[in-house]
């Protein structure tokens, strides 16, 4: 009886160590973005897939740069 229970457990450790073991390992596959936020500048990078959270993101707008569509006061010569 114990041989038997000796022979169960040896195959059920056979067949755990014989189970695919899953893998989270990325390959390194560098990728480059240029792209324009929505005032219209220009930014971008180069950064690799497996991090995407250094991915580029864009810059804020700021009060001094004209959003697209605004038009720009003409100048007036005399």
């Amino acid at each position: 009886m114990l041989f038997k229970a000796v022979i169960v457990i040896a195959n059920i450790a056979g067949l755990v160590a014989a189970s695919p073991v899953a893998t989270t390992t990325c390959a390194p596959q560098l990728i480059c973005v240029d792209a324009i936020n929505d005032c219209g500048k220009w930014y971008g990078s180069c950064y690799d897939l497996c991090s995407p959270e250094l991915a580029p993101t864009p810059p804020p707008c700021t009060p001094t740069t004209p959003t697209p569509g605004t038009p720009f006061p003409i100048p007036t010569f005399s």
